[in-house]
C-alpha cells in the first residue's frame, strides 16, 4: 500500500462503499475507511451471504489496498473473528475504533471508553493480529485522552499546556504498540468527553416483579418515540461538542512521534482544507518536515471538511506527486456516479421495496455537496432533498439527473479542481444540529 499522506476519516452514514466509489472519481490515491462496523455484526452475519456482502463488499473499481476496514467492539474473540472475515473479503488494512465518544458506542464499553483500559486494548489488538495474515496492516484510531463530560471544565483545560495530554496519550500509545502488532496510529488531537454532560432524572417506569402493594412503583405513561427522539437529539449534540469543545492540541502528535519513532502516526482533527495539511504534518517552525523521509507523522486524516466540500480535496493526489492535467468536470463526475447508482439498483433489484428505497436515499446523499459554493447549488440540493423524500417514485440516477438540470451549464462544465473556499459559502442554520447526509454542512 502507498503511504497514507491523506485519508478520509470513517464517518457513520457517510463513508460507505458508495462514497468510496464517488471519491475515487476525485482522487485515485486517497486512503478510505469504512464506517465503523460492529465486529459482532460481522460475526453474526458470517453465514448469511447476502448480508455479509452488503457489510464488507469492496467495489471492484476501488483498490482494496487503499480501503481500511474499521471495527468496533471490546471482545477479543469477536474482534479476532471479524478481522479474519474482513481479511478474507480483500481488506489489507484493519483498524480498531478507540476514538468514538458517542454514547451509543462508548456507553457499551467500546470506542473512546477503551482508552481508559490500555492493557485491555493491547490484548484486543494482539488477538486481532494473530487472526489476520501477515500482509494485513493493523492500526488503532484514538484520541489524546478521555474526560468525564459532567465534570469537564473547558475553560480550565484551554488554559493548560500540552503536558498532561501528552503523558496520557503516550501511555495509551505505548501500551497498544508494545507487542509490535500495531505499527500505525490515527490520533484525533482532542480528548474525548464521555458520558452525560447534564444530570438526568429519569421517570421511566420499569416493570417490577411485585404483584402490587405499597412497594410497587407508580406507573407513568411514556411516549417512547418522543424519548427515543430526545435521546437521538442529545447524542447528536454530544457528538458535535466532542468536535469543538475540547481544545485541539496537534503538537502533542509530534511529541508522540519523537517518543515512538518506530510507529507511523496520522494526525486527525480540525483540518478544514487541503492547504492546511503540510502545516499539520510539520513541527512548529519547520514547514518542510512533512517531506522528510524520517518524519513518522506520515499523513493527515480529514472528515467533515471532505464531506462538506469534496471538490476542495480533488487535487489531493498531488501529495503523492501526481498531477492530473485534464481534471474531470462536475457534470462528468455526477453522470458517472449516476451510472453507478443505476448499476447498484439493478444488482440489488431483488431487495424488497423498503430496502430499495433506503438504498436510493443513501446513494443520492453521496454527491449532495458536489456543487458547494457554485451557482445553482441551492436549487440542486433542494431538488435532491425533495425527490429523495419520494424514493418509491424515483430511481437514484433519475433524482441526480433531475437535480443536475437545476445547475447552469457553465457550472456543470467547471473542473472539480476549481472551487470556492469553504468559508465563503452559506449554511442552513436550521440543520446545524443534525448529522444526516442530506444537509448543508456537517458540524
Amino acid at each position: 500500500a502507498s503511504k497514507e499522506f491523506f485519508s478520509v476519516a470513517p464517518m457513520m452514514a457517510h463513508t460507505n462503499r458508495h462514497y468510496h466509489y464517488f471519491f475515487r472519481l476525485l482522487s485515485s490515491r486517497s486512503h478510505l475507511y469504512t464506517e465503523m462496523i460492529p465486529a459482532a455484526q460481522i460475526v453474526a452475519f458470517k453465514d448469511d451471504d447476502e448480508r455479509i456482502e452488503e457489510l464488507l463488499r469492496i467495489n471492484p473499481s476501488v483498490s482494496p489496498s487503499h480501503v481500511t476496514l474499521q471495527l468496533g467492539g471490546n471482545d477479543a474473540d469477536i474482534l479476532a473473528q471479524a478481522s479474519r472475515i474482513g481479511a478474507s473479503w480483500g481488506y489489507n488494512a484493519i483498524n480498531l475504533n478507540c476514538g468514538c465518544p458517542s454514547n451509543a458506542v462508548s456507553g457499551r464499553c467500546g470506542g473512546a471508553s477503551l482508552m481508559k483500559e490500555p492493557e485491555r486494548v493491547a490484548r484486543l489488538v494482539d488477538a486481532m493480529y494473530e487472526a489476520i495474515p501477515p500482509d494485513v496492516d493493523l492500526s488503532v484510531k484514538h484520541r489524546l485522552s478521555t474526560a468525564d463530560a459532567l465534570t469537564y471544565d473547558a475553560k480550565w483545560d484551554r488554559e493548560q499546556n500540552d503536558d498532561d495530554a501528552f503523558r496520557s496519550c503516550l501511555e495509551f500509545a505505548q501500551a497498544v504498540t508494545k507487542s509490535g502488532a500495531v505499527k500505525k496510529l490515527q490520533i484525533h488531537a482532542r480528548l474525548a468527553l464521555l458520558g452525560d454532560d447534564l444530570a438526568t432524572n429519569s421517570t421511566l417506569w420499569v416493570p417490577q416483579n411485585s404483584k402490587g402493594g405499597e412497594e410497587e412503583q407508580t406507573r407513568i405513561k411514556i411516549d417512547h418515540k418522543r424519548e427515543q427522539y430526545k435521546a437521538l437529539k442529545y447524542a447528536r449534540s454530544a457528538t458535535i461538542k466532542n468536535r469543538s469543545v475540547p481544545p485541539l492540541r496537534p503538537n502533542v502528535i509530534h511529541r508522540i512521534a519523537d517518543a515512538l519513532p518506530h510507529v507511523d502516526l496520522v494526525t486527525n482533527g480540525g483540518i478544514g482544507s487541503l492547504q492546511e495539511i503540510p502545516g499539520r504534518l510539520s513541527r512548529p517552525g519547520n514547514e518542510q518536515d512533512w517531506q522528510k523521509e524520517n518524519n513518522n507523522v506520515i499523513g493527515a486524516m480529514v472528515g467533515r471538511a471532505v464531506i462538506n466540500h469534496p471538490c476542495s480535496f480533488s487535487t489531493v493526489d498531488e501529495l503523492w506527486g501526481i498531477n492530473e492535467h485534464s481534471p474531470k468536470t462536475r457534470r462528468e463526475v455526477l453522470e458517472t456516479f449516476a451510472e453507478y447508482c443505476a448499476e447498484e439498483e439493478e444488482r440489488l433489484g431483488h431487495w424488497k421495496q423498503s430496502m430499495r428505497e433506503t438504498l436510493r436515499r443513501r446513494l443520492v446523499a453521496v454527491p449532495f455537496a458536489l456543487f458547494w459554493g457554485e451557482d445553482g447549488n441551492n436549487a440542486y440540493q433542494r431538488r435532491i432533498r425533495k425527490l429523495a423524500g419520494r424514493p418509491q417514485r424515483h430511481s437514484a440516477s433519475s433524482i441526480l439527473k433531475a437535480a443536475l438540470a437545476e445547475v447552469p451549464i457553465s457550472v456543470q462544465e467547471k473542473p472539480v479542481s476549481e472551487y470556492s473556499l469553504y468559508e465563503a459559502g452559506e449554511t442552513y442554520h436550521h440543520y446545524n444540529a443534525r448529522s444526516g447526509p442530506l444537509q448543508r454542512s456537517i458540524l
